[in-house]
């Protein structure tokens, strides 16, 4: 299963294109998510957006016209943004990530600030909530990064109302993935499959076994119903 997915990587280019999008999707949540952390208020007017990634607005109307579509930000036309609570859920999770790997790489391999804030950066792309969790147990359960901001606690359980497993919706039904709940060859096989939280996938049939065939990007998975057991979704319609 994890050679197929690996495989997969060089059948078609657009996969790590697209895992390239959603990384800089999170960026723009967390980035708006720290904004109003900050203070500002919402809607987050996109030059703000603009200036605190350092981008044209161009190309930040673009990115947030994509969001818009998932369903991770609302856009108010003239006003901004506003994170939908699927938007605030993974931006809390990712900032969640990060801060964590800050104190890690802070106060345990006695990283300066700056560099451990680039190095956070790119693992909180990598993290899985049990890989934060352990992280967390493991730093004695931190409430505030090495920056003073806090550190917000695992989304599970204002999630537990909203998500569902995939193969409890319907046929035709797009959500957006939460989390994966497997480890191991399973989470390998979903990842490959591009299968990540914040992936939109759309059910395109139902095995009486629990099975599902789904639609990701254009492209068809088809996950045993074990698999299919390790991803929780919020259905989007």
């Amino acid at each position: 299963m994890v050679e197929k997915s690996h495989h997969h990587h060089h059948d078609g280019e657009p996969l790590t294109l697209e895992a390239e999008m959603s990384e800089s999707e999170q960026m723009y949540l967390i980035t708006t998510a720290m904004l109003i952390e900050d203070g500002m208020e919402q809607p987050v007017p996109l030059p703000a957006l603009a200036q605190a990634r350092s981008i044209m607005p161009a190309s930040v109307n673009q990115m947030v016209r994509k969001l818009a579509d998932e369903g991770l930000v609302t856009y108010i036309p003239y006003k901004g943004i506003v994170l939908t609570p699927a938007g605030t859920t993974i931006a809390t999770r990712i900032l969640r990530y990060r801060r964590l790997w800050e104190v890690f790489l802070v106060k345990k391999l006695k990283l300066a600030l700056a560099p451990a804030d680039q190095l956070a950066c790119r693992l909180e792309h990598l993290t899985t909530d049990e890989v934060a969790d352990r992280l967390s147990e493991y730093l004695g359960d931190p409430q505030l990064s090495a920056q003073g901001k806090p550190i917000p606690r695992a989304p599970r359980e204002e999630e537990a109302g909203a998500g569902v497993y995939i193969n409890q919706t319907r046929v035709g039904q797009r959500s957006r993935v939460l989390q994966l709940k497997g480890e191991g060859v399973a989470r390998a096989f979903l990842q490959g499959e591009g299968i990540v939280p914040g992936a939109v996938v759309t059910v395109l049939a139902l095995g009486g076994d629990g099975s599902v065939l789904l639609e990701i990007e254009g492209r068809h998975a088809h996950l045993a119903s074990a698999i299919a057991d390790a991803v929780l979704v919020l259905v989007q319609d």
